[in-house]
């Protein structure tokens, strides 16, 4: 997460007003950066109304759009945990399905946990959780997977994660960026079996909603050879 997104997320947090001092105290528990790079962040997003100053306290702006982070829940802290130690070389990323179920209109009953692995470490990250998870471990090639996404069900379903995908790390664990998801529906077979028609729908939520890299999103969708779609969708929530 860049400063500017730990700034914007942190004053989005605190509809209460933050003192900027106090601001940039909480944000160097967790890293230190240059006192001058903090204040002319500030300065631009003053600027662009993306937050606002009142008396001696910074507040969300009216152009404010929060950024979209996952928080995992202990049981994904858990299972990332129980990968890195099991293989701690692998590259994966973690998070469950009902992260985005705010962005739908049809709430699905089938719920997921995705781990993103690159391709050579599918199978040995498949075959790590088959002994970390009581859930049902598939691979999203498998030929079968779709048949096997039955409602109520607990899953956990390995998918291919390219080279350079936009991840952060939450609480210790690799998790998607919200550009990555948006991206990932439109091409993983358990994914766009989960949202099926919903791809609209969930683009226009989350650029409602959220502040969408848009470079990051077109980046992504090259690599994944999805830009012609992901650039249709996108003309089309415009509209």
């Amino acid at each position: 997460m860049t400063l500017t997104e730990r700034i914007i997320s942190t004053i989005g947090s605190h509809p209460e007003g933050m003192a900027p001092s106090d601001l940039m105290v909480l944000l160097r528990e967790e890293s230190d950066f240059p006192e001058n790079s903090f204040l002319n962040i500030i300065s631009r997003l003053m600027r662009e109304n993306r937050i606002r100053k009142d008396g001696r306290l910074l507040f969300p702006g009216c152009g404010f759009k929060p950024v979209f982070h996952i928080v995992p829940e202990e049981s994904l802290r858990k299972l990332f945990t129980g990968l890195k130690t099991a293989l701690p070389f692998a590259k994966v990323s973690i998070w469950h399905t009902d992260t985005i179920l705010p962005l739908m209109h049809d709430i699905p009953n089938i719920s997921i946990t995705i781990v993103g692995a690159e391709r050579m470490a599918a199978s040995p990250v498949a075959d790590a959780l088959e002994n970390l998870t009581p859930s049902l471990v598939l691979q999203d090639s498998e030929k079968n997977t779709l048949t096997r996404l039955a409602p109520g069900r607990e899953l956990v379903v390995v998918t291919p994660q390219v080279s350079q995908a936009p991840v952060e790390v939450s609480y210790g664990v690799t998790v998607p960026t919200l550009e990555k998801i948006l991206v990932d529906i439109l091409c993983d077979n358990a994914l766009h079996a989960l949202t099926g028609s919903e791809a609209y729908a969930i683009y226009a939520a989350a650029f409602d909603r959220y502040a969408v890299n848009v470079k990051t999103l077109h980046r992504y969708a090259g690599r994944r050879n999805r830009t012609e779609e992901v650039n249709t969708i996108l003309k089309e929530i415009e509209k």
